[in-house]
């Protein structure tokens, strides 16, 4: 697997690539707030590129998200059968959403603390284009453990998508359509899931239950992420788009929201990264982990998607990874709610030293296999070196750069 080169990466202007998204197309007030879709589009040769793949984008995510909680479980399991020893140095991506990386030994204790000892999510995606639902993904975790999920796909399930809620009589593939406050339409989805999560898994019909109603635009913004530090803004970024950005609804948001969320939420952007990266990854600096398989995958079946994908990689190691102090500095988009318009599309890091994978000695490959490092917010660099570098890969593929802990 190659990467580009900086130079011959062509970045379009924010203005030019937001004038050509059609207004029908409903994400489009989203994206300057997705910063990764955003610089994505702006690699593409014009939106008709990216609107021709869309489809095979979003099979393309939810193929990666199959992966990501299939490994999540088998990681978990053998953790608590005890072949893993190094769990502080293992990290692999949380169940809840399964895009965010974790250290293994934090998993039990920050799971329970935000979604209590048995609970199950549904992940509801509602179509960037028109809203209606694409697919559904639910994850059951039983005392921290991931246990067991199931998938639905429109395309596949139609008969589940054209059931009808009871009192409103709308079918569940077209609730988003019908319902435009997304907190109301994840509620009454909700309505219907949770009978068919009973019929799927009737042993576990007393557990707390929960539907995160999201847009493809936010869910792959956030899984093209490469620091854990800048993803976890994206989920406050997408929760508080309405109520901190001015947007007209949020980009994502789960119903009911746990308590603990529901109060962390509330704070300023800093803090609740700075909250949450300590309870999932101590506070350390992890380069995110693209499955090669998927990238593999396409590359065989649609090769225009893989180049896609890998033009953005490219851009994003070559401009280098900010630092968790960075992340924390940065300037947010600015949308002005009574003229409509963004005075200030993206984020702006401040200057300083960056994660440049070549200096680590990686390939373009490796950089993108997973990287934990011993950065935090507190640390004081001039710049990132290989010995920086806590362990490569993740789970059950992690290599450890450090002897063993006594």
């Amino acid at each position: 697997m190659q990467g580009y080169e900086l130079k011959e990466l062509k970045l379009r202007k924010k203005g030019e690539v937001l004038r050509e998204i059609p207004d029908s197309y409903y994400a489009k007030q989203f994206i300057p707030l997705a910063e990764n879709t955003f610089t994505a589009l702006r690699l593409a040769e014009n939106w008709k590129e990216y609107e021709g793949q869309y489809e095979s984008f979003e099979e393309s995510i939810a193929q990666n998200v199959k992966i990501r909680l299939d490994e999540s479980i088998k990681t978990s399991k053998a953790a608590k059968e005890g072949k893993i020893t190094r769990l502080k140095e293992t990290v692999c991506f949380w169940g809840y959403p399964p895009i965010l990386p974790i250290r293994m030994d934090m998993q039990n204790l920050s799971t329970k603390m935000i979604y209590g000892p048995s609970t199950d999510i549904s992940f509801a995606c509602l179509s960037d284009m028109d809203r209606e639902l694409a697919f559904i993904m639910n994850l059951h975790v039983e005392e921290s453990i991931p246990e067991d999920y199931w998938f639905l796909l429109r395309s596949e399930d139609p008969e589940i998508f054209d059931r009808r809620h009871m009192k409103l009589g709308i079918r569940l593939r077209d609730i988003g359509k019908k319902i435009k406050d997304n907190i109301e339409a994840a509620r009454r989805i909700r309505e219907i899931l949770i009978d068919i999560r009973n019929e799927k898994t009737p042993q576990w019909s007393n557990s707390t239950y929960y539907v995160c109603i999201f847009f493809m635009v936010g869910a792959s913004n956030m899984a093209m992420e490469l620091s854990n530090w800048n993803a976890l803004g994206q989920i406050w970024d997408g929760v508080n788009s309405a109520s901190r950005y001015g947007l007209a609804d949020c980009m994502f948001n789960y119903e009911p929201l746990p308590p603990i969320l529901q109060m962390m939420f509330q704070l300023e952007r800093p803090y609740w990264m700075d909250r949450l990266t300590k309870a999932l990854m101590n506070n350390q600096l992890y380069m995110n982990y693209i499955e090669k398989e998927i990238l593999e995958s396409i590359k065989k079946t649609n090769y225009e998607l893989y180049d896609y994908f890998i033009r953005f990689y490219s851009y994003q190691l070559e401009k280098g990874i900010p630092l968790p102090s960075q992340s924390l500095q940065a300037k947010l988009p600015v949308y002005n709610k009574e003229t409509g318009q963004w005075e200030r599309m993206g984020f702006e890091f401040p200057e300083g030293p960056r994660v440049y994978y070549k200096d680590l000695g990686l390939t373009f490959e490796e950089a993108l296999s997973g990287v934990l490092f011993d950065i935090t917010h507190k640390t004081k660099i001039d710049k990132v070196t290989r010995d920086n570098i806590i362990s490569l890969g993740h789970g059950l593929h992690t290599r450890y750069l450090r002897p063993e802990p006594e």
